[in-house]
Parts: C-alpha cells; sequence; structure tokens
C-alpha cells in the first residue's frame, strides 16, 4: 500500500485516476483550486477529501511515497515549487502514472483523433462488455452507460483509454498518448487543435505519426479513410493498418447510412463479408465513431466480425447531443462542440434529423483555440449551417494576446453576409435573454436550440440545465 498524492485532482482525468488508486487500497489525497461537481462528490463519495487550494504543509505532513501531477499544474504552483527545491518525494506526469500502474501489464486499446475519441472510448468498452469481457477503461467524460468515466475491469480484459494529443505535463511536453504505447490504435479524424500546444497542423500531424511509431509489428490500426490528415501520416509499414470510412479504397467501407431521427443505421463491406450496423446515436460520423469501436473491440480480442452488430443500448457520453428541454415546438440540446468540424458535423445532424426546422446555435468560445482567430474562419463556415447564430462571450480572453483574439463582429459580419441571422454578446445573461425572446415569437417551424461549449458556459447552459425557461 503506498500513498499517493495528486495535484491538480479536480480535473476529469487526474480525478478518475485518484479514485482508481484509492480501490486499490492505496491512501490517497490531493489538492487542486476550486473543486467543481461532479468530480468533488465523485472523490468524497470514493472516500477521498480533495484539498482546495496548495499548502505545502499539509502535502509535507502527508508524507506520500509518489506525486502524480496533472498537466494544469505550471511553474510558480507553491506546492510545485517547493517539491522541485527540495526534491523530498518523487513525481511524474498522470499518463505516465496510468501506464506503469493500470496498462503495463494489459491488452492496451487507445482511441485518438481530435474529434470522436470520448464517444469511441466508450463505445469500445461497452462493446466488449456485451461479448462478455469485462474491460478496463479510462474516458475523458461521463459515459451515459457507465457509472464513472473509470474502471479497472478484468485484469485479463482489455483496456480501453482516451488517447489525448494535449501535452503530459509542464516538465513533459509529449502528447498523453506517447505514453500509453497502443496494441490497438484508433486514429479519427485529425484537424488543428490546442493553439497553445501546437504551431500548425503539421505539428499536430507529427506527434499523430509519433503515435503510430509506439505501435508493435503485431499491433492493429484503424485509420479514419475519409481524412486527408489521417492518410497524411501513412504508411507505416512496421504494422497492419486498416482504413475506416465511406471511399471505395477503404479496407471497411460504409455504405447504405440511414437515420429516421431515432436511430443510425448503416453497413459495413469488407473483404470477404459485410456487417449490418444499428445505433442510437445520430449522423455519419457517429456511424464511423461506432464502426471503429467494434472492429477496435474484435481485433482486441482476437474473434471475427458478426454479421449484425446492434448497438442502440449504447447511449452515447454525456453533452454531445443531450436533450436538455423537448417541447411539440422546441428542442434544446446542449453539445461539447468547440471546434468548427464537430460543430458543422452535429449542426448538418440536426438538419437531417428535423427536417425544415429553425435552427439556432449558441456558442461559447472557451478553448485555447476557439478564443484565437486561428480557426474563425472555419467557425463561420460551420455556423453557416443554421439560422441563427449567437455568440457568446471569450471568458478567458484576455489571457490571449489582443492581435490573436477571435473578432466577434467579424464572425457575425460574415454570417450576416453568408443568411445567417447572427449576433454578439458582451454578457451571457444578454445572450440568454436575446434567446428568450426570439423563442417568445411565433414561429410556422419547429425551432432547434444547440448549445455548444466545453465549458461552463455560466448564464446560459445552467438556466437551461437547472430549470428549463418559458419560452
Amino acid at each position: 500500500m503506498e500513498r499517493i498524492y495528486f495535484m491538480g485532482i479536480g480535473g476529469v482525468g487526474v480525478g478518475n485516476a485518484a479514485i482508481l488508486t484509492g480501490r486499490r487500497g492505496h491512501v490517497v489525497a490531493g489538492s487542486d483550486g476550486k473543486i467543481y461537481p461532479p468530480m468533488d462528490g465523485l472523490l468524497r463519495q470514493s472516500g477521498i477529501e480533495p484539498w482546495e487550494g496548495a499548502d505545502v504543509g499539509r502535502l509535507e505532513k502527508f508524507a506520500p511515497d509518489r506525486v502524480v501531477v496533472g498537466n494544469v499544474v505550471a511553474r510558480g504552483a507553491e506546492e510545485m515549487e517547493w517539491l522541485l527545491n527540495t526534491r523530498r518525494y518523487p513525481f511524474c506526469s498522470l499518463p505516465d502514472f496510468l501506464f506503469r500502474n493500470f496498462l503495463a501489464d494489459r491488452h492496451r486499446i487507445v482511441v485518438a483523433g481530435t474529434h470522436g475519441k470520448t464517444t469511441t472510448s466508450a463505445c469500445v468498452a461497452f462493446y466488449l462488455g456485451q461479448l462478455g469481457h469485462g474491460a478496463g477503461y479510462f474516458i475523458g467524460g461521463a459515459p451515459i452507460n457507465f457509472p464513472t468515466g473509470a474502471a479497472e475491469g478484468d485484469r485479463t480484459a482489455p483496456f480501453v483509454i482516451e488517447g489525448d494529443e494535449y501535452d503530459s505535463a509542464f516538465f513533459d511536453k509529449r502528447s498523453k498518448f506517447i505514453h500509453y504505447a497502443p496494441d490497438t490504435l484508433v486514429i479519427n479524424k485529425i484537424d488543428f487543435d490546442h493553439a497553445d500546444i501546437f504551431r500548425d497542423l503539421v505539428d499536430v500531424r507529427r506527434t499523430f505519426s509519433h503515435l503510430l511509431r509506439t505501435v508493435p509489428g503485431k499491433g492493429k490500426v484503424f485509420v479514419n479513410g475519409d481524412d486527408p490528415n489521417a492518410a497524411a501520416i501513412l504508411p507505416c509499414p512496421w504494422t497492419t493498418v486498416y482504413q475506416v470510412g465511406q471511399g471505395l479504397h477503404c479496407d471497411y467501407q460504409l455504405r447504405n447510412f440511414a437515420m429516421d431521427g431515432l436511430e443510425s443505421s448503416w453497413e459495413v463491406a469488407y473483404e470477404g463479408g459485410a456487417m449490418s450496423c444499428c445505433s442510437s446515436l445520430l449522423g455519419e460520423f457517429n456511424a464511423r465513431n461506432v464502426t471503429m469501436a467494434i472492429l477496435a473491440a474484435h481485433a482486441s480480442i482476437g474473434t471475427h466480425l458478426p454479421r449484425t452488430c446492434d448497438l442502440r443500448k449504447f447511449r452515447g457520453v454525456h453533452r454531445r447531443q443531450e436533450i436538455l428541454q423537448e417541447t411539440e415546438s422546441l428542442v434544446v440540446y446542449e453539445d461539447f462542440g468547440h471546434h468548427p468540424t464537430a460543430v458543422g458535423e452535429v449542426l448538418q445532424t440536426l438538419r437531417l434529423r428535423h427536417g425544415d426546422c429553425e435552427l439556432t446555435a449558441c456558442f461559447e468560445p472557451a478553448t485555447n483555440t476557439s478564443m484565437r482567430r486561428t480557426l474563425q474562419e472555419e467557425f463561420s463556415q460551420a455556423f453557416a449551417l443554421c439560422d441563427r447564430c449567437l455568440l457568446g462571450v471569450p471568458r478567458r480572453i484576455p489571457s490571449v494576446p489582443e492581435e490573436e483574439r477571435l473578432s466577434q463582429p467579424e464572425m457575425v459580419q460574415s454570417l450576416r453576409t453568408a443568411g445567417v441571422d447572427a449576433h454578439y454578446f458582451l454578457d451571457n445573461c444578454q445572450l440568454q435573454s436575446h434567446l428568450l425572446g426570439e423563442l417568445s415569437r411565433p414561429s410556422e417551424k419547429r425551432r432547434i436550440v444547440v448549445l455548444f461549449s466545453n465549458g461552463a458556459f455560466p448564464g446560459v447552459l445552467s438556466a437551461w440545465r437547472d430549470h428549463a425557461p418559458r419560452a
């Protein structure tokens, strides 16, 4: 039994790692700034009391055998500076800790890509459970079918982990997934993101090419065959690679996609056979996510694909096309979309699902990339798919150099030129008031509203989550 201290314990990744460690019987403690729900409650339910704020004396009194440092911790943090100066206790990054303690002796299924990681990872773990293999999993979100985002599972079964390309720690700028040494690897769509870490798209592709180099000769890789950025990191002749997508060149070709508003169906054709699939998740991008999950699951346990695969009981992940309110005249969705590709895919899916509707998108630019001009034009193109677009305030915009900042007025002008009723707000409560005013007006069409943010979207999301406002 060890005593292990987690810096940044309020984050989803570090918090879940602390919970897994506590279940092993170790003594666990940790600190962070303000610790918000649901992680504070999950930690306490697991017998871990998270400490808010730094306290060197408290850390010294706890006397850990090891300190795990989350990537939210930077130079200058009081506890970290004391630890660096004294070298009192050994420390490591979160991904290094996960590999050494939970992954090293398992068949590792790593799900990577700019989009779809969380949904696909959760689907792999769920499907392996259906096949009778109690997989372990570590997922950077809240899967609806599981009580938590992490579980050790049966130690003889594979372990599924979401492969994040973000950096490991302030002292290890490699992507987290480099630590995970995949046996089975999924790489979905690759786009430029994390502008605070990567210089450009070439830099992003480089880290994914490094990931490919960690796959052994006996491993298997499933790559998005419709994405030119994924194709750009191929070939990798040292292992077996399969391309998955709608293109005729794909080893597993998705075809005959259909969606009836409640579920999706499609076929997967491959050399020597075909598989019919159905899912409760909507959109062609989710059909690819589910297909990748099925392929990775069977590859990891060495079984053949079935002729039919019914994954309608897999309900996905919270904050992905999640309905907050639904009436005959109005549906309000919450979605984690914070990149133009993801935003565009969701808006296209909702158009298909709801037909001739009035589609409104509200957007909080909350990431280091979305607050910058880097993808401003791409965001404008994505939001051109809706009828109305309301832009919220980037709360951390002062942290971005002025010349690099997203320009809300420019985006609004671009959208209006494209025929979209676009507005921007410097206060989210004003955005919410404007939205309610628009919804109070008569309309012959059903109104669909989607709230895009990977943050808290204060004044907007909370209003719909806590008590659905009357429109």
